[in-house]
Order: structure tokens, then C-alpha cells, then sequence
């Protein structure tokens, strides 16, 4: 495939030492990890490393002509103001509102809806630069006191905490790791040591952390994490645990009312709270609703993959009952209380693309609800008419799967293979891509001439359990398959062409991106790879990777090893040119994005894919036949995606966008 880029082809890559010493040994297979010294961030070679392909990395994007005209376009599309739903609590109501360029959003406090709103917390006043975001709010039931966590440069850190108050406002429990060990301090977004041994606390208000409660830990499971809910009624303290990222948990619970002396009284005891086992094995998920004194109505997927509603009373813990069946289609998204007797279901259905973001109010008073819109989002100069939503269902590699795929693109364009395609997908951890409204792939579409889609292939959670079943552990290959399908379709019906097609994603999807490319290189002309699981046999040795395992596998058993060194990305780049020497062909044009402060997938997977995708395909070679640039964007001061300020991420999608454009041959629309 020769290049469009334009750019100067004889792009000089850093050179990355190997040390051929490192060799692990798998069941028998001798795995070579030649960059293993990239995985330690505080090294000054890795830095360097890191500044020298940077430095590459600009030089190449300072040629992408439109990249100024994107972000201008972006940031002007970005400054309109962006409200979120509204919450109660006490006597008083809370929202977030960024008035649109804001680097986080604020948190707003009022008495009544139509009440003057005033600031009650602004992360834009914590850091100069606008890296510290609000992760987790809680608000006190008397409405008094805001318990909050935040996150500096994107780190994680604070990860998997949850705050719930007691109701009488005197404290409220939450999660956390222990603390480094030797007193060391720790720069939280680049420490990549194993997250183990999560723990459960009180701490009440006006005294020090070093005097919280510790109210559960479970040394003989290091992997559990805990996160404890008190109920609406303010009587249970309910625990659920997990061991992974797997949607199945266990649930606990306790009675707070039982405590003679109330909290302060178990503090003298030194012992773990007495915690009853409602649920004690990891076989479906299940999530309180609500509860009337000791029956409790959750929703689960135990025995319906699409999610149903049951009830049990805690005094007999065995006789469940169903209160909503599972849906024959639908996957039942979410469920909560309202109005003493009524509760409101979400389910996942159909949907739409093209519309900024509407709030709406719902009377539940009425015999019928009565729905009106309270604040609607309005985009300048974006109208939804000029654009066509639509959905196709293309059959998998396997031939009996169905996969959806949504196009979105400009009404009535011409099916010849002429524009730009940008397709976009994940595939993994239960996780639904729905649609959603995206400031700067509208303005793909309307200045780029460009089709945008979102394949949602399995591994997902579209089609509940089973879906994401089908593309997890054994079956991982399905994702793949089924997103290469994807690209397929779109060259044959005629929306693009392989020199014209961009593939994205992130995280789980970016190693999506990372296996694609492997699999089917000459399938498409561009590849952006966001903080992407890159190096599958050492994944679980790093800060939350372990978690990864009800996904993945894990590499020391050796079937799962077999899974996983199939298509590991960092393990599987091979010559195009070599594999198939009467069809030349290259990788495509390739950008792998990733964080400093990344602490949920740490940088060394892209870093360590970018060195060995260099030196396989350029830099061992004299006049090597991949022209096309493989290129990394390391960005500082951030992480795995969570609380980036919007200049952030205008930024990145003017980098992304305008490299694909270059590399595309994709030129400018008025």
C-alpha cells in the first residue's frame, strides 16, 4: 500500500535498546521481552525514551494541515454550557455545570430547582493546570456536610472507593488500600506495584484518619475490593465484593441498629463488623433497589442474563421471589425507587445519536407521568438535520452472529468507496457502547466529509451476559473476528476503502486496535490505539491488571496461555511483506496513545508495543517497506481517561483527528 501521507517518508525512529538477556519461560515456550526496562517509569532511559518519541511524535503531527482547524472548530463546539441531571438530598439539590470550556466541572448546590444555584465545590481552584477532578461525591443526609475524592493528573489511586453516610451524619464509611509501605512517598498516577488487600472504614467526622474504624478486611483474599451502601432507611450498612472485573459479587450486610452503643461503642471492640453473608459466591451480580425494613428487592443476572428484578425477605434468606422477569430482548440497564411504591426501570434498547443532551423532569405524582424537558444542551451551529443515524446487523466471521453496527454520516451520500471512515469499537467487561453525542466526530463529519460507526461487537454487554460471555477468555478471538467483519462491511457496501478507513479504541479497545492491526494489517489505512492492553502475559503484574483475569485469563495456566500468546499484540507483530510476499502490504498508519499517570493500564503496554513495532518494522531494516508512520502520543500529567480537563481532550482529538486526516488523505470542508 504506498503512502498518502506526504509526510517525509524517511522518518528517523529513536533506537530503543534490547537486551535479548530477557527471556521468561512459559509451559515450555522461551518468551522473549527484549524492552522489559520500559516498565519501570522512573528510569531515566525510559524517560528519554519517552521525550525522544515525543519530540518524533510533534514533528510528524506539526504536518498535519488541519489539525488547527480542528481544534478551532472543536473548542468552539465545546463552549456552550453542559449541565448533568440534578440530585436530592436533605432539603437541598446538587448538580455539576461546566459553563463550557472549564477545565472540570463545578459542583452546584440550590434549595429548591428554581432556586439561585451557588458553587460548592470547584476542582478548577485545586491545581493550576486543572488536572484535579471530583472522582466520588457523597452528601450527608441532613444535608450539611459533602464528602468527596479526588484524583490528581488522572491517576486512579483513589480507585474503587465508595462514601455512604450514616443518617445520623456523624460519619460515613469508605474503601481504600493500605497505605505505601515504608512511608513512601508516591507520585499515585506512576506507582505500578500490585493493588492488594482493599479494606472497609469508619471515619468520623472531626477526627483524624489514623482513628477510623476498620470495619472489614479479608487478608486471605487479597484481590477482594468492598464497597459498602447504607439503605435508604438508614438500618442496613449492605457490602458488596468483588474479586475482579467480572460483573458477579457477593453481598453482605449488617444491621446497624443492632449496635447497643451505635458506632462510637464499636470502636472499643478491635474486632470486624459482624457481617451477615446474604449472598457468599461469585456466581451473578446483584444490586439493592431498595428495601421495606427486611425484604430487599435487587436487581441481578442470576439465571437471566438480561437482568431481572427479585425480592427476598432477610429473615428467610432462601425464598426468593421474581418481581420482573427478564426481558426477551432488552437488557434491563439499571432500576431505583421513586415515590414510596414505584420503581423505574432503564432498559437498553434503541437509541439516538444526534442530540447534545436533553434533562428531563418526570412528575410521578400524576396517574400518569408527566415528562417535560427541564435544561436541553444546544451546540452552536450543529443541526442535527444534515446528518442520517442508521443501524445494520453484519454477520460474524462464525456466520451464525448477528453483530450491530451503527453508521452515522451526512444524509444522502454517495455509497463509492470515496470518504474517510472512522470506525470505533470495545468489546469487552460487559461494557455497553451506546450512542452518544460527540462534539469533535461531528465535526469529522461535517468538515471532514468523514462516516462515523460504532460496531458493537461481542465481549460487550448489548445483549447481556451471554454477548459479553462470547467474547471473553477462550473466545476473545470473537471480538476481533467481528470488528474486522465490521470493517469488511463498510468497504463493501461502499461507505469506504481500506487506504480510507481509521479504526479507534480505548483501553480494552485499544487492544482491540493493537490485535487488528496484527491480524489484518493491510485492512485498514489508519489505527488509533488509546491506553490499550498491549502486553497480555504481563497485564496482572501491575497495579489493578489482576483484575483483568475473569476477562482475559491468566498467562501462568497454561491453557489460558494458549489463548492469550495467540493474540497478544506486543507478542504477535510479524512482516506483512513477509507473510504474504505476492501481496505487499504495511502496517497502516499508526498512533498509540497513552498516559503518564495511567495507574488502571500503566504506559509500559504501549510503550514497550511502540519499540517493538519500530524495530520490527522500520529500524531493523535497511529501505523497509512500511512507510507508513508508527507513532506514539504520551501525554503528561494524565490518565487512564477519567477527569481530563476539556483543553485535554480537545487537544487529543485535534492530534487523533488531524493525523487520520493526513494519513487518510482526507481534506478540509467548509
Amino acid at each position: 500500500m504506498g503512502s498518502l501521507t506526504g509526510i517525509d517518508e524517511s522518518l528517523q525512529y529513536p533506537v530503543a535498546r534490547r537486551d535479548e538477556s530477557i527471556v521468561d519461560d512459559y509451559h515450555g515456550f522461551k518468551i522473549p521481552d527484549p524492552y522489559r526496562w520500559l516498565e519501570d517509569p522512573d528510569a531515566e532511559e525510559v524517560k528519554d525514551f519517552v521525550q525522544k518519541q515525543a519530540e518524533l511524535t510533534d514533528s510528524v503531527l506539526n504536518k498535519c494541515d488541519v489539525r488547527d482547524r480542528l481544534r478551532e472548530k472543536i473548542t468552539k463546539l465545546f463552549d456552550s454550557p453542559q449541565y448533568d441531571a440534578p440530585f436530592k438530598q436533605g432539603n437541598k439539590y446538587f448538580y455539576f455545570h461546566n459553563t463550557g470550556l472549564q477545565p472540570q466541572s463545578v459542583l452546584y448546590v440550590q434549595d429548591s430547582l428554581d432556586a439561585e444555584a451557588k458553587v460548592l465545590l470547584d476542582p478548577n481552584t485545586l491545581s493550576e493546570d486543572g488536572t484535579v477532578a471530583i472522582t466520588t461525591v457523597s452528601v450527608s443526609e441532613d444535608a450539611k456536610y459533602l464528602a468527596y475524592a479526588l484524583s490528581n493528573s488522572g491517576s486512579d489511586w483513589a480507585k474503587f472507593t465508595s462514601i455512604t453516610w450514616t443518617h445520623d451524619s456523624k460519619g460515613f464509611f469508605y474503601s481504600r488500600y493500605p497505605a505505601p509501605k515504608d512511608g513512601k512517598e508516591v507520585d499515585a498516577g506512576i506507582e505500578t506495584d500490585s493493588n492488594l488487600y482493599h479494606e472497609l472504614y469508619y471515619h468520623f467526622l472531626g477526627t483524624e484518619q489514623s482513628e477510623d474504624i476498620l470495619c472489614w478486611k479479608d487478608p486471605e483474599h487479597p484481590k477482594y475490593t468492598f464497597s459498602g451502601h447504607v439503605t435508604e432507611d438508614g438500618q442496613y450498612l449492605v457490602m458488596y465484593i468483588r474479586e475482579n472485573f467480572d460483573q458477579v459479587n457477593k453481598v453482605y450486610y449488617y444491621d446497624l441498629s443492632a449496635l447497643p452503643e451505635g458506632l462510637e461503642g464499636f470502636r472499643k471492640s478491635n474486632g470486624l463488623l459482624p457481617f451477615v453473608k446474604l449472598i457468599d459466591r461469585f456466581d451473578a451480580q446483584y444490586e439493592v433497589v431498595a428495601n421495606d425494613d427486611s425484604v430487599f428487592t435487587f436487581r441481578t443476572s442470576k439465571d437471566a442474563p438480561k437482568y431481572k428484578i427479585v425480592r427476598v425477605d432477610l429473615r428467610e434468606p432462601n425464598n426468593w421471589s421474581e418481581v420482573v422477569p427478564e426481558a426477551e430482548r432488552d437488557v434491563l440497564e439499571s432500576a431505583s425507587a421513586a415515590n414510596f411504591n414505584q420503581m423505574i426501570l432503564s432498559y437498553l434498547s434503541d437509541v439516538n445519536f444526534l442530540t447534545p443532551g436533553i434533562i428531563y423532569q418526570c412528575n410521578l405524582k400524576t396517574e400518569t407521568p408527566e415528562m417535560k424537558i427541564f435544561r436541553e444542551t444546544s451546540v452552536p451551529g450543529f443541526d442535527r438535520s444534515e446528518f442520517h443515524v442508521h443501524q445494520v446487523f453484519v454477520p460474524s466471521k462464525d456466520g451464525s452472529t448477528k453483530i450491530p453496527m451503527f453508521i452515522v454520516a451526512k444524509k444522502n451520500i454517495k455509497l463509492d468507496g470515496s470518504h474517510p471512515c472512522l470506525l470505533y469499537g470495545y468489546g469487552g467487561f460487559n461494557a455497553s457502547i451506546t450512542p452518544s453525542f460527540s462534539v469533535s466526530r461531528t465535526v469529522l463529519m461535517r468538515h471532514l466529509g468523514a462516516v462515523f460507526c460504532i460496531a458493537n461487537i461481542r465481549g460487550g454487554g448489548e445483549y447481556g451476559e451471554e454477548w459479553h460471555k462470547d467474547g471473553a477468555l477462550a473466545k476473545k478471538q470473537n471480538c476481533f473476528d467481528d470488528f474486522i467483519s465490521a470493517s469488511e462491511y463498510l468497504i463493501s457496501a461502499g461507505y469506504t476503502q481500506s487506504r480510507k478507513l481509521c479504526i479507534e479504541g480505548e483501553s480494552n479497545g485499544g487492544l482491540l486496535i493493537g490485535a487488528c492491526i496484527n491480524q489484518r494489517p493491510d485492512l485498514f489505512g489508519c489505527a488509533l490505539a488509546h491506553v490499550g492492553v498491549m502486553d497480555m502475559l504481563r497485564l496482572h503484574k501491575f497495579t489493578i491488571g489482576h483484575a483483568g483475569f475473569s476477562e482475559y485469563g491468566c498467562p501462568e495456566k497454561k491453557e489460558e496461555f494458549d489463548w492469550l500468546i495467540k493474540y497478544s499484540p506486543l507478542h504477535n507483530v510479524r512482516r506483512p511483506w513477509e507473510q504474504d510476499p505476492d501481496k505487499p502490504s504495511q502496517y497502516p498508519s499508526t498512533l498509540l496513545l497513552t498516559a503518564d499517570h495511567d495507574d488502571r493500564v500503566v504506559p509500559l503496554h504501549s510503550l514497550k508495543l511502540l519499540a517493538t513495532m519500530q524495530y520490527v518494522l522500520c529500524t531493523s531494516l535497511e529501505n523497509s517497506p512500511q512507510t507508513n508512520p508508527i507513532l506514539g502520543r504520551i501525554e503528561c500529567k494524565a490518565g487512564h481517561g477519567a477527569g481530563r480537563p476539556t483543553q485535554k481532550m480537545i487537544d487529543e482529538a485535534a492530534d487523533c483527528y488531524g493525523f487520520m486526516a493526513k494519513m487518510l488523505g482526507a481534506s478540509w470542508i467548509e
